[in-house]
């Protein structure tokens, strides 16, 4: 659920986001507007009704009114096309660039009608002054005019409308935002969880409905081809296993005539030497053939978990003590040479565990060193614990076990593993080696839930077993 908590994590930020990036893009646009506005010298976003407050007008001697040359080009640089002062009486007193369709003398309604409009569709502004009114006009369709009256307690209360309404906003997008987000972590979880059993070999059926519909109908459909293969698996893993075991059965009861046979032909006074040599000969293989389809049977129960596991205590230092011992009385040649070394910490300490099947897989490790060093090594067999492990090892001084098969060890649980530079090869292509007695060793320990090492070349094998 941790990833799906980041995915809904990441949703509310990237909404957040867009919604600061849509903020500031409307900021932009508005700066935009208004220095655009300010581009174009607009006077009445500028300085409103008291841009005519810097017009001084000028009596001239015979007492007629003038504008100086610095005034003229003020009023042109605030785009103003004309100007004209009227008196009490409505009355035009003085004219600058007056169209000729405006008139000398307004009426007081004229004169409040232009004030708040338009003067003949001439935009104006109007200022009143001592030297009389001022009316100063624009271009016509350069300005639009429109009146607003707001209570005075409106305008008093606006800043908190403002901020109130910002606030609500904010809550409301909160709001959105979680609720969406919800709905998509909602819809998205069965979804995970799905998927997190589908990982863990699961049967699963999700519900096909809302926006992930789709993914969840692709998903069962997954889970039920995984489901068949299973069960065919199953079902040939189970005919393979029975048969082994059917086979091991039936054939151990002939094994153990042509052992008994041999056995007595060997004792046999009646023979001669070479014909006991033969009669030996026939019970040792025979012998190995029953050991062979034994460890088929076993590796087979393990690698599909059909072997119980015996778990009781036992003591893993008197174990090393008896299979040495075993093997050195059971006629080791004088070529081999075994050393036993067990660390006090593995004195005296109990382990819950399947004591035959270790015993089992240490004897392998013995008789590998054994059998694949015919001219003689030193056996090296030592037990200690290493924190919550009890740790077993076998090693020699031998020729080791072959690097191929440690790769195929360590392989043969990958699923279509494939060796770079190798290209593509079917199993059936491969030789593989014989390795029976060593993939019997790592199973027992697997199913211990412990580890299974190769280390030194070859020359040791590290069994390590969980104490608990």
């Amino acid at each position: 659920m941790k990833s799906l908590l980041k995915i809904y994590g990441k949703y509310i930020g990237s909404t957040w986001g867009i919604i600061l990036l849509l903020i500031i893009t409307n900021i932009g646009i508005f700066c935009w507007i208004i220095g655009e506005q300010v581009a174009w010298g607009a006077p009445g976003i500028r300085f409103g009704m008291r841009i005519l407050d810097n017009i001084r007008l000028e009596e001239e001697a015979d007492g007629k009114l003038t504008l100086t040359q610095e005034e003229r080009e003020y009023l042109v640089q605030n785009r103003f096309l004309f100007l004209m002062v009227l008196n009490e009486e409505g009355d035009v007193i003085y004219g600058w660039n007056l169209p000729e369709e405006l008139k000398t003398h307004y009426t007081a309604g004229e004169i409040a009608s232009f004030s708040r409009w338009y003067l003949n569709d001439y935009p104006v502004k109007v200022w009143s002054t001592e030297k009389g009114l001022l009316v100063a006009g624009g271009e016509k369709n350069s300005m639009w005019k429109y009146t607003l009256e707001f209570p005075e307690k409106f305008m008093r209360r606006i800043g908190k409308y403002f901020f109130t309404a910002l606030e609500i906003n904010l809550l409301v997008v909160v709001c959105v935002i979680v609720f969406l987000g919800y709905r998509y972590y909602k819809s998205l979880r069965p979804l995970a969880e799905g998927i997190a059993a589908l990982s863990a070999n699961q049967e699963i059926c999700l519900p096909e409905k809302g926006v992930t519909a789709h993914l969840a109908a692709q998903v069962n459909q997954t889970s039920d081809l995984l489901e068949r293969q299973r069960e065919a698996l199953n079902k040939r893993d189970a005919a393979r296993t029975e048969w082994i075991a059917g086979v091991s059965h039936d054939i151990r009861t002939p094994l153990s005539v042509i052992v008994g046979y041999a056995d007595e032909l060997e004792d046999n006074v009646n023979l001669s030497r070479e014909d006991k040599k033969r009669a030996a000969a026939i019970k040792i293989h025979s012998l190995k053939i029953k050991q062979l389809i034994e460890d088929l049977n076993l590796t087979s129960k393990l690698e599909y978990h059909m072997q119980p596991l015996r778990i009781k205590p036992f003591y893993p230092a008197a174990l090393l003590r008896r299979l040495t011992a075993e093997k050195i009385n059971g006629g080791l040649e004088e070529r081999y040479e075994l050393i036993l070394e067990i660390s006090s910490s593995l004195e005296g300490m109990a382990f819950r565990g399947d004591e035959e099947l270790i015993a089992r897989a240490v004897g392998n490790l013995l008789n590998n060193s054994i059998e694949h060093n015919p001219a003689g090594c030193h056996i090296f067999i030592s037990g200690s614990r290493e924190g919550d492990y009890c740790v077993l090892q076998v090693s020699d001084d031998g020729c080791g076990i072959p690097k191929e098969i440690k790769a195929y060890l360590e392989q043969e649980n990958d699923v279509q593993k494939q060796v770079q530079g190798e290209g593509i090869e079917s199993a059936a292509q491969k030789k593989k080696p014989h390795i029976m007695g060593l993939r019997i060793v790592k199973q027992i320990v697997l199913a211990h839930k412990g580890s299974f090492q190769i280390k030194e070349e070859g020359h040791t094998v590290r069994l390590a077993l969980p104490m608990g």
